[in-house]
């Protein structure tokens, strides 16, 4: 330290106690501030020690008034995730090119759209539906089917949506489904060859470029979800505010309350040349 910072601390430190004796020197004053500065309590471990706590519900005791406010909902939720709303007559699993339980979907999303669509008071009705391989996360067991297992299938908010496509843009599309070894898709059928979607009908009629058609799908795929981009560039998006799990849990407890169990077999709709 300079001679500097030395007289300016010891003239301060005169004028804040003027009694103080001047025959303190300098060096005597910089020690008393240096161990006034350090005067702190140091720890040194001697000793380590593990021990396993327990911890149980008598440490932490439940707030019986949060219990009381919630519990009513955890016992409906419970009930109507229990709640059967269908059977089905045989396993459902998803596969490619098609399966039960991918065609199964694609025509609840067909035959749902074109109720919803007229319900809306639209001037269309979709032709195609489609629902995305990836976002049908498990199967459906033989028998009783619940609203717990349909959050199972679809765990996602994903919904219901409605695209005015070009039949170019559907033929773009479908060949990306053919590359992929097929989808979950109704109301059309095609021959995959060679990676493309070949002899493909709408309604039992060839697809025609020139015309216009309507898609029943999820907003997921929409946005160009699962790489298919070319659902982006729809002339037209209509939304129904629905979720799409909620229109399958309608779907089945109107064929449950009907006395119709679930039965679908693979029909030829995506076949490979």
């Amino acid at each position: 330290m300079n001679n500097k910072h030395e007289a300016k601390i010891s003239v301060s430190f005169y004028n804040f106690f003027p009694k103080m004796q001047r025959s303190i020197t300098y060096p005597l004053l910089i020690t008393w501030f240096l161990l006034l500065g350090s005067c702190k309590t140091y720890y040194v471990h001697s000793n380590i020690e593990n021990r396993n706590l327990i911890v149980s519900d008598s440490l932490i005791p439940a707030d019986s008034q949060l219990i009381k406010m919630y519990m009513p909902y955890k016992l409906e939720l419970e009930k109507d995730m229990n709640r059967i709303i269908s059977v089905t007559a045989e396993e459902m699993i998803k596969n490619k090119p098609e399966s039960n339980l991918t065609n199964f979907l694609a025509d609840l999303l067909l035959e749902e759209g074109k109720r919803i669509s007229a319900d809306l008071n639209r001037h269309f009705e979709p032709d195609i539906s489609f629902y995305n391989y990836g976002g049908i996360r498990t199967f459906l067991p033989k028998g009783e089917i619940t609203v717990g297992k349909v959050f199972e299938l679809m765990p996602f908010e994903n919904e219901l949506v409605f695209l005015k496509l070009t039949g170019k843009q559907v033929q773009e599309f479908l060949n990306q489904i053919a590359e992929k070894g097929g989808d979950s898709v109704g109301g059309i059928r095609f021959i995959i060859s060679q990676n493309r979607a070949q002899n493909v009908e709408v309604g039992g009629e060839l697809l025609r470029e020139e015309n216009d058609y309507w898609l029943a799908t999820n907003d997921y795929v929409a946005a160009g979800g699962d790489g298919l981009e070319v659902l982006t560039q729809r002339s037209e998006l209509i939304a129904s505010d629905l979720k799409i799990r909620d229109v399958i849990i309608a779907h089945l407890e109107k064929k449950h309350e009907n006395g119709e169990p679930i039965f679908v077999k693979p029909d030829g709709r995506i076949t490979n040349e």
